[in-house]
């Protein structure tokens, strides 16, 4: 129990009597007993003589403080507030021994003079009547803390702050290729949740007065087109296949990547997933991937654009023998020189010059001159050029009739039974080599372990050659005459060309003009336009 003191009036004379404090209780500190003083109006006492009687205390001591005897002072109540007013202090100071006891109404009423009115523990008082404790802070009431809001903010589930860096090979050397720098999307996919501002919650002090929580800031979801949000406006979900930007606050959505210059060091290559546009030109050894399309309002260098739609090239390709183009649809060129380039659908160019070119449906070369010089040309239904060849006897193949895609895979697998099939001579020459050796009782262990792994791998090897060499006929027996195929000239096609169709050869020895050229009774003819 903490230290407490008391006024006694007897004798004529008043005391103060001193409790030592009990069980490590607080002790009695000379503050306190200059406070109680001035509650009461006790003035003129020794405050020395109190002090002195203060050290070590151990035992009640009772001190004579006035030569005269005091007014009787009734057991009082003295409400204390913390500095921020959540937290109420009731102390108790004892009455004299010719004072009254305090009841709980009058403590109530301190209370209320005090304006203390929330949060009350009223127990505090009951149990104070019943085991009294004196000159002692006791909280009897605490306040309801105000909880703080927090700021709505918006979580972007993509990378919100993408730079093009480029990555750094092993060897140390700056990859400019993989750049890293597309969010790529799918249709459905969630871009942005708002996590809504949370406006905290009204605390209130022991005087019953409202403690408002500091403002917090709101938001939205900013976005643009091709964009759902949820009912309940906390979410964005993508309506397309694409990527996905941010621009300040908005986030943006495209089907289409869109290129404002070049295709080069500062983009590169791009790997997308819907269309892409490219403003500028498409740099050597850079590459395009899309799902969808590709248009180039530049130029294309040495450079790959392989898309699952079509291709459009507004100022051609000049490849430098390194140019690929790939296409599941059409494709439309300006021009074509030095490159590879295949299409699932038509082709058209205004000229083909020194290069590979496939496509399933036509293929159509309608530029002033038309011309088709160099190279090999091939089209399932019909090739159409103004000029086809040069005078200058540069080597041109035209073929059509067959599936382009259908040849090539025919031409790899003739060239796999090839290959196996060498390896199998070579094999069966170790094989020979060791079995006279082994009939001549000189093998070593190795060579018995070599042999038998050599007779494993031309068992092999026949298996691959008998599989690869029936779906090889397969193929072969799928590529149906195209009686409808042929090769179309507006103008002139020069002596030294090659015509294949359908299967069917035809060197040409002389020039011809205005012609087409078809496949009739298993040759290759020539027929009036």
């Amino acid at each position: 129990m903490n230290g407490y003191f008391q006024i006694i009036n007897e004798n004529d004379k008043t005391y103060l009597k001193l409790y030592p404090a009990t069980d490590n209780g607080k002790k009695i500190e000379l503050a306190d007993i200059i406070e109680y003083f001035e509650l009461i109006g006790l003035k003129d006492y020794d405050l020395i003589d109190v002090n002195k009687n203060l050290e070590n205390l151990s035992e009640e001591k009772q001190i004579k403080i006035k030569h005269k005897a005091g007014y009787p002072i009734n057991e009082f109540m003295a409400v204390k507030l913390s500095d921020d007013k959540m937290t109420a202090f009731v102390k108790f100071y004892p009455p004299s021994n010719d004072g009254k006891k305090i009841d709980i109404d009058e403590m109530k009423s301190d209370l209320s003079i005090a304006k203390v009115s929330y949060g009350l523990n009223y127990d505090i008082l009951e149990e104070h009547l019943n085991n009294p404790v004196f000159c002692t802070d006791i909280v009897i009431a605490k306040g309801k803390d105000v909880v703080q809001g927090k700021d709505a903010y918006v979580e972007y589930m993509f990378n919100a702050d993408r730079k093009a860096k480029p990555r750094r090979k092993e060897d140390g050397s700056v990859d400019f290729h993989q750049l890293d720098n597309i969010n790529h999307i799918c249709k459905g996919d969630l871009l942005a949740v708002l996590h809504p501002a949370y406006f905290g919650e009204n605390g209130r002090n022991v005087l019953d007065e409202v403690i408002k929580p500091a403002s917090v800031s709101q938001k939205f979801l900013k976005y643009g087109k091709k964009i759902d949000i949820s009912e309940d406006k906390l979410q964005i979900f993508s309506q397309v296949d694409g990527h996905v930007s941010l621009h300040g606050e908005q986030v943006f959505v495209s089907d289409v990547y869109d290129v404002p210059a070049d295709v080069d060091n500062s983009t590169g290559d791009i790997q997308y997933e819907g269309n892409v546009l490219v403003h500028g030109s498409v740099r050597t050894g850079f590459k395009i991937k899309a799902s969808g399309n590709v248009e180039v309002l530049g130029s294309v260098e040495g450079a790959e654009i392989v898309a699952g739609g079509d291709i459009i090239l507004h100022h051609g390709i000049q490849g430098m023998g390194k140019g690929l183009v790939v296409a599941k649809g059409n494709i439309v060129a300006k021009f074509i020189e030095s490159s590879k380039v295949f299409a699932n659908g038509y082709i058209e160019a205004e000229a083909i010059i020194q290069s590979h070119v496939s496509a399933t449906e036509e293929i159509t070369i309608n530029g002033s001159k038309g011309h088709v010089i160099g190279g090999h040309i091939r089209s399932t239904k019909m090739i159409k050029a103004k000029n086809i060849g040069s005078g200058m006897g540069i080597a041109t193949i035209v073929e059509v009739g067959f599936d382009p895609s259908i040849q090539d895979d025919i031409n790899k697998k003739k060239e796999f039974v090839q290959e196996k099939t060498e390896e199998v001579k070579k094999y069966s020459q170790m094989v020979e080599v060791l079995s006279k050796k082994l009939k001549n009782g000189t093998i070593t262990e190795d060579q018995k372990i070599n042999y038998k792994n050599h007779l494993e791998k031309i068992k092999t090897l026949k298996l691959e050659i008998a599989k690869t060499q029936e779906e090889y006929e397969t193929k072969v027996a799928s590529l149906l005459n195209n009686d409808s195929a042929c090769v179309k000239v507006e103008r002139t096609i020069h002596s030294g060309v090659q015509l294949i169709i359908s299967g069917e050869h035809l060197n040409l020895q002389r020039d011809d003009n205005y012609c087409k050229y078809v496949k009739k009774n298993g040759m290759v003819v020539s027929l009036p336009l």
